[in-house]
């Protein structure tokens, strides 16, 4: 949970534009993505503890692993292919008369990580994981 909690505060310092637009009431709303991941920090630090406890042959660890591997599958592809789909509802939501977008919420066009982010993330989980076991 630390891990995770410590990748999502560094994300305001790191990321330039980590507000996007205002919603209706005027506030400003947190993007999706940037660096660094903290999915990608905290799944990979439930797999280091376990490893690092249970062993990396256990029952345990390969499905820690496989937490690894289906976080990291949404982080880098699945959520390229809603960006993409962010994007064209922009260019259609472009064609609608003004009287009709006025009511239409802001739509996020960059969604998921880079790959430098994912890996931040996990350098993250990694460190935090391996300071806490040396601490606890």
């Amino acid at each position: 949970m630390l891990s995770g909690l410590t990748a999502q505060a560094l994300k305001p310092v790191l990321n330039r534009q980590w507000y996007n637009k205002l919603d209706r009431r005027g506030r400003r709303l947190p993007r999706y993505g940037g660096m660094p991941s903290a999915h990608a920090a905290f799944v990979v630090s439930v797999a280091t503890v376990v490893g690092m406890e249970a062993g990396i042959t256990s029952v345990a660890f390969v499905i820690a692993a496989a937490m690894v591997i289906l976080v990291f599958d949404e982080a880098l592809r699945m959520r390229i292919f809603l960006s993409q789909h962010g994007l064209i509802l922009k260019e259609l939501v472009k064609l609608l008369p003004e009287k009709e977008r006025r009511g239409l919420p802001y739509l996020e066009s960059r969604l998921g990580h880079k790959p430098i982010e994912v890996a931040a993330g996990s350098l993250i989980g990694i460190a935090v994981s391996l300071l806490a076991l040396l601490v606890l």
